[in-house]
């Protein structure tokens, strides 16, 4: 019998940012769809919103405030939400990032639709300096977890301090080990341009805690050593979060030749394949680093910290380096590492990090789990077929 997609079945993405549903999710949507699945994406609207509409997506805009903690605005957020899922009326929705992950689940519960959460990284979840704000949250995200039917982490450490602070029952959480790499968009290219140099490369949000001063402070004592090396800084100055670093510092920096900016951009791929190694010094709790992935995946070495969300890209020795977190002497003695490392080694470095991508974070790896969880709440769908419309034979 001739299989037809059932169009009755609809899938919805919640997050803060279109920007994130885009550059992390957008190769899920696209296996949802062609899964046979309406998929609506649920965020605030930002310069990536065009982008998600061109994929033929549904868009639903909604205002989050990502740092704010006015209890009016939340509230609007949890009615908000209420509306938009009885209007869109999902079967199942996925959940993203703290404020989604909180008002999402209780607007779901409320509209009697199934709902997952996935914790991206605690980031600062277990930071916030004002207490009443951080046990009010905590508080939340314990009703959340109750009320949604699974909740989902990128590493273990995530899980392990959700269910010691009785966040989440065990029973109910899976480790979906990162959000998966694109292997043929992050296929290994060319070497760099100019082979005489090492180029080191920082690529990410320019946040005080993704360690862009470490890096610096790294750079300045490097170059005072070496003569035939670079320093690459490749991401956008965050003005709306408060750990973002002044933009002043980035002149600063440039001025005193310690790096070359290299601005922002949507496709990091030619910056990775222009670098030796990509340096990401970071002290924010990471669910699984993007860019780490990224430059893995593209047979880059890597240096980075023994933190959560980065530790579990790095093989110490094999693909990349790993050093303490704040520590810019480990930082240096690693670059001072690397410089001395030869070619041969290097590419040997580099292939094990691709290997290691294929073997654990394919994002097919990823596709399947979402799979085998639609399967549980969704009639009639199997996981690796398209969803099959018993009704019309």
């Amino acid at each position: 019998m001739r299989e037809k997609i059932k169009s009755n079945k609809t899938i919805a993405l919640v997050s803060n940012t279109s920007w994130s549903l885009y550059n992390f999710r957008l190769g899920l949507i696209r296996h949802l769809k062609s899964r046979g699945f309406r998929i609506v994406v649920i965020a605030p609207k930002d310069a990536f919103t065009a982008k998600l509409i061109a994929e033929g997506i549904d868009y639903k805009e909604v205002e989050i405030f990502n740092y704010g903690t006015n209890p009016l605005n939340e509230i609007k957020l949890i009615f908000h939400l209420i509306q938009l899922y009885k209007e869109i009326k999902p079967d199942l929705i996925f959940h993203y990032t703290i404020k989604p992950n909180i008002y999402g689940s209780i607007a779901a519960r409320y509209c009697r639709i199934p709902s997952i959460i996935i914790t991206t990284g605690l980031g600062h979840l277990f930071e916030f300096k004002n207490w009443m704000v951080r046990t009010i949250t905590l508080f939340l995200y314990r009703i959340a977890c109750h009320l949604s039917k699974e909740s989902w982490f990128l590493n273990s450490n995530d899980l392990d301090v959700f269910v010691y602070k009785l966040i989440v029952k065990k029973s109910k959480t899976l480790i979906l080990k990162s959000e998966g790499i694109d292997l043929e968009w992050f296929s290994p290219g060319s070497s760099k341009k100019n082979s005489n140099k090492t180029v080191f490369l920082f690529a990410g949000r320019l946040l005080l805690d993704k360690g862009i001063l470490h890096y610096c402070d790294a750079a300045e004592i490097i170059k005072k050593r070496h003569s035939n090396v670079e320093f690459h800084v490749l991401g956008f100055v965050d003005q709306s979060n408060p750990n973002s670093i002044a933009y002043e510092y980035l002149l600063q920096w440039q001025k005193k030749k310690l790096i070359k900016y290299l601005g922002e951009t949507t496709d990091v791929r030619p910056y990775l394949i222009n670098c030796d190694c990509l340096v990401f010094p970071s002290f924010y709790r990471e669910g699984v680093s993007r860019v780490l992935m990224e430059a893995s995946a593209m047979e880059r070495p890597i240096i980075t910290t023994d933190n959560v969300g980065c530790r579990e890209v790095v093989d110490h020795g094999i693909n990349g380096l790993l050093i303490p977190t704040k520590n810019v002497p480990e930082l240096v003695d690693a670059m001072e590492e690397f410089v001395k490392m030869n070619k041969s080694d290097r590419e040997i470095m580099g292939k094990a990090g691709r290997r290691k991508m294929a073997r654990e974070f394919d994002e097919k790896i990823v596709f399947a789990s979402y799979d085998q969880a639609i399967s549980r709440y969704l009639e009639n769908y199997e996981p690796g077929n398209k969803v099959i419309n018993v009704n019309n034979g």
